[in-house]
């Protein structure tokens, strides 16, 4: 989403070289010849969909996957030609829907298989979700086998490949995770010797891959870290080799307040001013995203390669302390997450101040602000 700068004063940069540089990283991580299938799920993570999945698609992956319809057709109406899996979420009904956009149904029940066998006038490839113990979707651990060679037998119905989600947000979730991993190598490996072999497998996602867990499947479904952002809690696992995809969230000075003293200014809790006092606001507020920070932090911005306290957030606007740079002027450049010279405000740190994680902050500036997309040719 791109608007002009003049209409609205603040935007996000999202680096799709980034991302270019985190397949890569993602590639060292794996066997030779694994398939990726990138998650693009809520909006790419945020970042934005159509944009997003079109690098993905340059950089080659073998499948992009979403639960949302609407994003699945936004991509083909993109041009997006390639393998778009849809994760669990539709109703049985919508099968056909699913086939009319060719997007690959997630099955997980024998109505939805037949759903799909019906409205299938050729060969059509489903995958199928197994829960080997998150709770949420698919068909249980113990009932896989038979379910997916029932699948297999209707007619117009292939079984292209089966996958299951064990995700962990720290260390001692990994031994469940590993175990998950393993009962689903035992399903697979029984479905080969009752005659079914698959051609995709997955069960690990990005926690997985970052703690090198291991698995006999020939894919990886990750999100995360190809946005450079890390599914475990902080502290747990370095993401080192990744990203954040999303680089800067900035904005210019909309208004220079200049109070001389003994003035009564409400806003950040001054009420009568013992010495002049100079603010700046900038076009971001809590319905961009932002919020005050949280007790006990200190929340800044960048100008001029500096820190200038943050001395309150409302609906629309952000109030600044600019002592020490009295001589601000409208239209000066403001960075809230970023690089300004020498300094610096990091996802992670401009997320802290919130008490919200990474990933929360993307979400929740997504369609807030417009995005601004940086790039060279894709790698």
């Amino acid at each position: 989403m791109n608007r002009p700068e003049s209409a609205h004063p603040a935007w996000a940069e999202v680096d799709l070289d980034i991302l270019d540089r985190n397949c890569r990283a993602l590639a060292e991580r794996l066997k030779p010849g694994a398939h990726v299938i990138a998650s693009i799920k809520a909006d790419a993570y945020g970042h934005g969909v159509v944009p997003i999945a079109e690098r993905l698609a340059a950089n080659g992956v073998f499948a992009l996957a979403t639960g949302d319809f609407d994003e699945a057709v936004a991509l083909r109406r993109a041009g997006i030609a390639g393998k778009i899996l849809m994760f669990g979420g539709n109703l049985p009904e919508a099968m056909a829907e699913l086939l009319e956009h060719d997007l690959v149904p997630t099955i997980y029940s024998m109505a939805a298989a037949e759903a799909v066998s019906k409205a299938a006038t050729k060969p059509t490839a489903v995958y199928i979700k197994v829960d080997c113990g998150l709770g949420r979707l698919g068909v249980l651990a113990d009932d896989a086998v038979a379910f997916a060679l029932a699948v297999a037998r209707l007619p117009n119905v292939v079984v292209e490949g089966v996958y299951t989600h064990v995700p962990f947000a720290d260390r001692s979730g990994a031994a469940w995770s590993g175990g998950g991993i393993k009962r689903f190598d035992s399903i697979i490996a029984t479905l080969a010797k009752r005659g079914l072999s698959v051609a995709v497998t997955q069960a690990r996602a990005s926690a997985g891959v970052l703690m090198g867990l291991e698995d006999a499947s020939n894919a990886v479904c990750v999100g995360h870290i190809l946005y450079g952002l890390s599914p475990m809690a902080a502290g747990e696992v370095s993401v080192a080799g990744f990203e954040p995809i999303l680089q800067s969230v900035q904005s210019r000075l909309i208004h220079v307040g200049r109070h001389p003293a003994g003035r009564d200014i409400a806003i950040g809790g001054l009420y009568g001013l013992n010495s002049a006092k100079v603010t700046g606001v900038i076009a971001m507020g809590v319905t961009n995203g932002l919020r005050m920070p949280a007790k006990g932090q200190r929340a800044a911005v960048l100008l001029r390669g500096r820190r200038v306290p943050v001395m309150s957030v409302s609906l629309e606007h952000t109030t600044l302390d600019l002592t020490g740079l009295e001589d601000a002027r409208v239209g000066e450049l403001v960075t809230a997450m970023g690089r300004d010279g020498d300094e610096r405000i990091g996802i992670e740190e401009f997320a802290g101040w919130q008490e919200r994680s990474p990933l929360e902050i993307v979400m929740t500036l997504s369609k807030r602000l417009p995005f601004r997309y940086r790039a060279g040719p894709a790698a």
